[in-house]
């Protein structure tokens, strides 16, 4: 089969939601136990890989006229990826959806499901998997950044920049395929949650799968996994499956945010916001004010990043030290 990687914007921005629908349909597979790959999140490690080999081969060998350049060498990895992400078909003993139960070999699924909550990578995923299918789900940032503070304890600022960050990745990856063949399609959770079933037809359409062959019925009677109305309710995070009740929204995560909350947002990921069609709430009208509070918070951040990232390379050369220490001892006793 071949592969869908479902990448969100970061986590909380819908994937899990969109692959269990997309497991649902006969075409579809997504066995496990492999459930967020995290395939492409760590490519450049890859690519980094494949430039150093070409690198140390002797020119005179021609190896890019005679074999092909760097991109032949990482499609042939992205090959061999693939293969390993299908074992799970084949050696995994996980249940799976009612519809695919009982399917023939002669009507194997056609799309292998890949799940990751990020789109670090992203841009490398064609260089790896040029005929292969990518889907990438993006969430308000105001609702990603609530739900993941409720379930993970997030800190509200690096959320909002994460979230920015990410974002940025995507608007990129858009622009540079947009007169490409590469399949890629980007969808909005907002978009999902209001309109099922259009928005499932529209991934169908993309993915060249039968629209016939679903019971919209049914996946809409899927429960609700993974939601941080479930933290909310006091029974701690989990995954399991739970009825989906009638005051479930997701869409006004960040209802209780005051303006404090709006007015940083605003002023660290508005820009993408807008860029996705999402509206912004209003700041109040004193823009000067609004600048030089953000300012003197981005100098905050700066300047507590920085202390983070010295005592982190401190805290390293203790380590390398350390461990030095301990070979040389190692090394004088066996002498």
């Amino acid at each position: 089969p071949n592969l869908c990687f479902i990448l969100g914007i970061l986590q909380r921005s819908g994937t899990n939601h969109l692959y269990r629908l997309l497991r649902e349909h006969p075409d579809c597979s997504g066995p496990g136990p492999i459930w967020e790959d995290y395939l492409v999140h760590h490519s450049d490690l890859l690519r980094d890989y494949t430039n150093r080999l070409y690198t140390r081969w002797n020119p005179r060998w021609e190896i890019d006229r005679i074999i092909g350049p760097p991109e032949t060498l990482l499609h042939c990895l992205g090959d061999g990826l693939s293969q390993f992400l299908q074992l799970q078909m084949t050696r995994n003993t996980v249940t799976q959806p009612s519809s695919i139960q009982g399917v023939s070999e002669e009507s194997k699924p056609r799309i292998l499901l890949s799940k990751t909550p990020s789109v670090k990578g992203a841009g490398d995923l064609f260089s790896f998997f040029p005929n292969d299918y990518l889907i990438i789900i993006i969430r308000d940032g105001r609702a990603v950044v609530e739900s993941g503070v409720r379930l993970f304890g997030w800190n509200y600022e690096s959320a909002m920049r994460n979230w920015a960050v990410s974002a940025q990745a995507i608007l990129e990856l858009k622009a540079q395929y947009k007169d490409s063949n590469k399949k890629l399609l980007i969808l909005k959770f907002e978009e999902l949650i209001k309109d099922e079933r259009a928005e499932l037809l529209k991934v169908f359409d993309f993915l060249g799968l039968d629209a016939e062959v679903f019971d919209f019925e049914h996946a809409n009677s899927l429960g609700v996994a993974g939601s941080s109305d479930t933290n909310k309710q006091g029974s701690g995070v989990h995954w399991k499956v739970t009825e989906k009740r009638k005051a479930f929204n997701p869409l006004e995560r960040f209802s209780s945010w005051d303006r404090k909350k709006h007015n940083r947002f605003n002023w660290i990921a508005g820009r993408y916001m807008n860029e996705f069609g999402y509206d912004l709430d209003e700041v109040g009208s004193n823009r000067y004010l609004y600048a030089l509070t953000n300012r003197l918070f981005d100098s905050i951040w700066i300047a507590k990043r920085s202390i983070w990232i010295a005592k982190r390379g401190c805290s390293h050369i203790v380590r390398r030290m350390v461990n030095s220490m301990r070979q040389f001892r190692l090394t004088r006793r066996s002498l």
